[in-house]
């Protein structure tokens, strides 16, 4: 070690009179205190310099200004394979400063993440000071940008996960100590020190409308009007928690009491009003409305759980004491339950303020990811089943605000959630106190509540915990607009489905194109949403596999382009196997319900060898992938993938991969024909079938033939050129 310090004191004694020969005084002062800290024992003869830079500093006549209140040191934005020619002030004050605990540098050392001589021979100032690698990285290296090995870019991972560096938290150490099993994104050096540029593939919503369409909306309550009410028998259970709303209380009540659903039970659970509440509430006689008040206040969570406790429905909403319902709320809201096949939904709010004009409606299509990144669903608007294991849920008292939406996203893990854009509840957002707003919460402390929801959402999505009930049997259908032209096509195919089915459509088209209106009028019921043109089909369908995780199976196709001199061969060869008639359809959904093994349905023609159809750069973005999701191991298998991304899937299967990608940096920022991540992407759809051995792939030919193979089996060996050559030929 003594050798190390004399290396220290040689380095920022030579930077010192390198600062102070360009006149850079402050500089200058620091780094010989550091040479000095290093080497005690030449104490009074640096002290002789410091002496000599500070009557320079002190002779000039607008000298530097040393900020000595910050503390918190800037991290560098890209990987740097050498030092800049200096060393700033800010840093040697934090590096005189910084403590590296033993435990660190041995919980460093013992990962695969240090690579020793790939540190020092990419660092040429960790050499010159001759000090541990790791001690220097810890010290020194990680505050300059540097990485600690090929497979860990430190800038990187910084990148991706903006809370780490906000927080001026070492990269690797938080990697080590929580980040890998959080789900951290890592990524390896790139040549030229060049971080690849990424896009997140995030949906475009808009949650607050301005603009209503209210000619919609009078035909979505004409349609609700004429559905056959099967409920009307049904109790609902109506938790309303209070606090001092003695003023507003009635008009919430008397809302629930003229609701065209009459088999209720209201739940009015006082959290220790001191206003006359209690005696407005008593004064109301109806033996449907069951009253308890708290001995002190409690919260609104466990005024919301004491309802709960108390509920005998077989279904439970939730409507606030300020707030009132359209009359005909509970009973569209159970006919578009019965009608969607869902065991949770919610309908849109009308929000105003102290003067009764609409703010703008709240409302958006339901998708996992999307409300984990910004809430858009109000309670006085969601209702759920309440039977089996429904009963569980319960708000988390823990939580001072956010309580709805944490909730609201652990039953989204669970069940399938269903959006009816019908205006049921008028929502007050006005300046009275309410019960909510009794939880008061710093500004500061907000951040910390939202993380902290969204951390615990996220890895529930990955479990594969579905309520099983009657929601959780339902079909899903992804289709991917990108070229317009193939729509008509895609329509005709999907027509030959000839059970009900939730239709998903993902494009970066304009919302009021034509091509959407005509998918609109074939389905009107379909789910339009926008994400950027960034990830090809693969983004929007990894981004929505949190979503389709509570359906039975899924249906992926897109509007495949042409290709050159073959046309149409590579698309028809997809959608034919897969959508080729109605017969065929139902043979193979009847195929996925008859063997649980049954992973996958696609085309046998472009159910491709992985290694064969595979350029080096594919591959290895796919061995990168493979090594984060544990999938590694299968690699030297046979095997396979569909060239084309069509087939019908168990979504559940992808739920670890997309988790992974929706919490990465995203995808290719470039357009790439080959070599991209979305081509290592597509390749590892096919190696995450391997996470189960006992997984099958039903292999359909053109003529509709189905055969059922082991992982591994039955793959083409042909190029995807020569497969298509020979389909436009037959």
């Amino acid at each position: 070690m003594r050798n190390g310090l004399r290396g220290a004191r040689a380095f920022y004694w030579s930077r010192g009179t390198e600062a102070l020969r360009r006149n850079d005084y402050a500089s200058a002062i620091l780094l010989y205190q550091a040479a000095k800290t290093a080497a005690p024992e030449l104490a009074k003869l640096i002290d002789l310099n410091i002496k000599l830079v500070e009557s320079r500093l002190k002779a000039r006549q607008t000298p530097h200004h040393v900020d000595t209140t910050k503390e918190k040191l800037p991290l560098l934005n890209g990987d740097k394979a050498k030092p800049s020619s200096d060393v700033s002030a800010e840093l040697i004050r934090h590096l005189l400063k910084k403590i590296v605990s033993v435990e660190d540098i041995a919980l460093v050392k013992s990962s695969n993440f240090f690579d020793e001589a790939w540190y020092i021979d990419r660092y040429v100032d960790a050499k010159a000071l001759d000090i541990d690698p790791v001690e220097h990285y810890l010290r020194v290296g990680q505050f300059l940008g540097y990485s600690p090995s090929p497979k860990f870019c430190s800038p990187s991972y910084l990148k991706s996960h903006r809370d780490i560096k906000a927080a001026g938290i070492e990269p690797l150490l938080h990697y080590l100590k929580s980040g890998k099993s959080e789900g951290r994104t890592i990524y390896p050096v790139r040549d030229g020190n060049q971080v690849e540029e990424r896009k997140k593939c995030r949906r475009i919503l808009t949650r607050r409308n301005k603009e209503w369409d209210w000619g919609q909306h009078a035909k979505t309550v004409q349609f609700l009007e004429a559905l056959p009410y099967t409920r009307s028998e049904d109790k609902v259970s109506i938790i309303m928690p209070t606090y001092n709303r003695a003023h507003m209380i009635s008009a919430a009540i008397k809302s629930v009491l003229e609701q065209t659903h009459a088999n209720f039970e209201l739940i009015i659970v006082d959290d220790h009003s001191t206003d006359d509440t209690q005696n407005i509430v008593c004064g109301i006689s109806d033996s449907r409305i069951n009253y308890t008040k708290n001995s002190r206040g409690k919260g609104v969570s466990s005024a919301r759980n004491a309802g709960l406790d108390l509920a005998k429905g077989k279904w439970v909403f939730f409507l606030d004491s300020d707030n009132t319902w359209k009359r005909n709320m509970i009973e569209f809201a159970l006919k578009h339950a019965d009608f969607s096949q869902s065991s949770a939904g919610y309908c849109a709010a009308n929000i105003h303020g102290d003067d009764h004009e609409t703010k703008f409606i709240l409302y958006s299509e339901f998708d996992f990811e999307s409300c984990v990144h910004e809430n858009f669903i109000d309670l006085n608007c969601f209702f759920m089943r309440w039977s089996g294991q429904f009963k569980e849920y319960r708000f988390d008292e823990n939580l001072r605000r956010l309580v709805d939406w944490d909730l609201i996203l652990r039953v989204a893990t669970r069940t399938r959630i269903s959006g009816l854009p019908f205006v049921g509840v008028d929502y007050y957002d006005g300046t009275s106190d309410r019960i909510t707003n009794k939880e008061h919460v710093a500004r500061e402390a907000i951040q910390d509540l939202l993380n902290r929801v969204r951390n615990s959402a996220r890895p529930q999505s990955v479990r594969n915990s579905t309520i099983i009930d009657s929601s959780s049997y339902r079909i899903a259908v992804q289709l991917h607009i990108y070229h317009s032209d193939r729509v008509p096509e895609c329509i005709e195919y999907l027509r030959n489905i000839r059970f009900d089915f939730d239709l998903f459509v993902s494009t970066s088209l304009d919302k009021e194109s034509e091509v959407l209106k005509a998918v609109r009028d074939a389905y009107p019921n379909a789910r339009i949403f926008q994400y950027p043109n960034t990830g090809a089909d693969i983004a929007p369908f990894l981004e929505l596999i949190s979503t389709f995780k509570n359906y039975r199976l899924l249906l992926k196709i897109h509007t495949k382009r042409d290709v050159g001199a073959w046309g149409d061969a590579w698309r028809r060869g997809l959608l034919t196997p897969i959508l080729g008639s109605p017969e065929l359809i139902d043979e193979i959904v009847e195929r996925f319900r008859a063997n649980e093994h049954l992973a996958m349905a696609c085309s046998a023609d472009f159910y491709k060898h992985g290694v064969r159809n595979s350029i080096p750069a594919s591959l290895e973005r796919l061995e990168f992938l493979a090594k984060e999701l544990g999938l590694s191991e299968y690699q030297d298998k046979n095997w396979a993938f569909v060239a084309g991304t069509m087939f019908w899937v168990r979504p559940q299967i992808y739920l670890e991969l997309a988790r992974y990608m929706c919490d990465s940096a995203g995808y290719s920022a470039e357009f790439s024909r080959d070599g991209a991540i979305e081509h290592g992407l597509e390749r590892a759809l096919g190696l995450a079938l391997w996470q189960n051995h006992d997984n099958q792939v039903a292999l359909v030919s053109m003529a509709g033939d189905i055969t059922e193979v082991g992982l591994g089996e039955g793959c083409s060996m042909e190029g995807v050129a020569q497969t298509m050559k020979r389909l436009h030929s037959q």
